[in-house]
């Protein structure tokens, strides 16, 4: 049996430390040249178009892609070392992804009890107990025997985030948590991830949801064509933008229909 994972390491610096990060796939460059800190207990949210980068950045960072060159730091560890013990790293890391990814065949509790018992080698009963808070943490304290397919999308993404907080991680990424969901159970997921938020934990959250980001974060960052083109304080970055590819994304976002008038191109 091997050993538990140890205990998060508490990092003097960053939590997050991303230095000249670069990632292609073939020809095509998608990262080219990424600088990023994230502090303890800072929520990040990254806002772009489609292609710019967001999501292979995040996955980055857990090494669930392979930065072509660069380093990333997490929790005082380079996870882009060749000799780094990744699952080690991992088991500090939660993941939300678009999709929810729960065992279909498992009901939630062991869905959010599973990782638990075979990576931090806790006991079934620790672990159900863990779980079982987690999951009123989240609204479902009565799902917990349920299959993921008598859950609507919305719960079925907070079980994700359940199952998540159950390895008591120090960082959660997000990667548009709520892009598969029907705008209805939308606000259900933000609501548990703006308490999340308040209580302090730290967040790296993909978005296209701006009234989350703006509320939220700490700090937006708007990447575009690989590149981090404007980052600040969330009033800024999307209150009153500097860059004018910054403003055009917010326009095409906040406003679907709004059309140039000069040009009579969608703006």
């Amino acid at each position: 049996m091997s050993a538990p994972a140890p205990s998060a390491p508490a990092p003097a610096g960053p939590v997050v430390r991303i230095s000249g990060l670069h990632k292609s796939f073939g020809e095509r460059e998608v990262l080219t040249g990424v600088d990023l800190d994230v502090a303890q207990g800072e929520v990040v949210c990254i806002i772009g178009a489609s292609g710019s980068g967001k999501s292979t950045l995040l996955r980055c960072v857990n090494l669930l892609e392979q930065p072509t060159s660069g380093t990333v730091e997490v929790l005082g560890v380079e996870v882009t070392d060749p000799d780094v013990d990744i699952d080690r790293v991992r088991a500090h890391v939660g993941m939300v992804f678009q999709q929810f990814n729960l065992f279909p065949h498992r009901s939630v509790l062991d869905n959010c009890t599973l990782a638990q018992r075979q990576v931090l080698k806790r006991s079934k009963a620790e672990a159900e107990a863990i779980a079982r808070k987690n999951l009123a943490h989240v609204g479902l304290a009565d799902r917990a025997d349920s299959m993921p397919a008598q859950l609507s999308g919305g719960q079925q993404q907070r079980v994700a985030i359940a199952r998540a907080l159950s390895m008591d991680p120090a960082l959660l990424l997000f990667d548009e948590p709520t892009s598969a969901l029907d705008p209805e159970l939308v606000g259900e997921v933000l609501t548990v991830m703006r308490e999340l938020a308040d209580e302090g934990m730290t967040m790296l959250v993909v978005t296209h949801e701006m009234a989350f980001a703006r509320e939220v974060a700490d700090r937006v960052i708007f990447l575009d064509a690989g590149v981090i083109l404007e980052e600040g304080p969330a009033d800024q970055v999307i209150g009153n933008p500097r860059e004018e590819r910054t403003r055009s994304f917010l326009r095409r976002v906040l406003d679907p229909t709004h059309v140039d008038e000069v040009t009579g191109t969608d703006a």
